[in-house]
């Protein structure tokens, strides 16, 4: 086996990083958060969860996550399970080439890519978003902005790849990771 790469993409709060965990505790795996590469930044800033961040974070960001997926590329063990976690958004051509960063280096390291398009009620995201613990992760934490969000805009589309949607409004972040894992060993036994 050549490994895989779950990529879990959905609206901040959604409970991606809950699901990737629910993954990882019933597989070999390593989980590769987004704030994991960006708390690398934004612990410095000091952000509130609440003030959009200066663009030129972004730009901060995108060196660490360059970084990571070098790391993953050239010193990775060969046959790895990775977990990406992302807020990618259709119409935004940077989420579009986060997005295709991942998937290409799945490829270059002949591993299956398995996304998952994660869907939210809004008024349930705003609820999740207000979770303890958040803040102190620097994650997103206004209810307000995230019921906007999810009202205004649309969970990054895959489109050209062979992706699953799941809508995690009322299912268990385990029952979220026993699908994804039953349609990973699915592609498993077809490749």
């Amino acid at each position: 086996m050549n490994g895989a790469f779950i990529y879990l993409i959905g609206f901040a709060g959604c409970g991606k990083l809950t699901i990737a965990q629910a993954i990882r505790a019933r597989c070999d795996c390593i989980l590769v958060d987004n704030h994991l590469i960006n708390n690398v930044i934004f612990s410095l800033i000091d952000p509130d969860g609440k003030t959009r961040l200066p663009d030129k974070v972004w730009e901060q960001v995108r060196q660490v996550r360059s970084a990571a997926l070098e790391t993953i590329r050239d010193l990775a063990k060969p046959g790895r399970i990775f977990i990406f976690t992302n807020e990618l958004l259709e119409g935004e051509e940077r989420c579009r080439q986060i997005f295709l960063e991942i998937a290409e280096l799945a490829r270059h390291r002949g591993a299956i890519f398995l996304p998952a398009r994660l869907t939210i009620a809004p008024v349930e995201l705003a609820r999740r978003v207000v979770s303890p613990g958040r803040a102190e992760q620097f994650k997103e934490i206004d209810p307000q902005a995230a019921l906007t969000k999810a009202w205004e805009r649309e969970v990054f589309r895959p489109h050209g790849f062979d992706y699953i949607e799941l809508d995690v409004t009322t299912i268990t972040a385990e029952e979220a990771a026993e699908r994804i894992l039953v349609e990973l060993k699915k592609r498993q036994s077809a490749s």
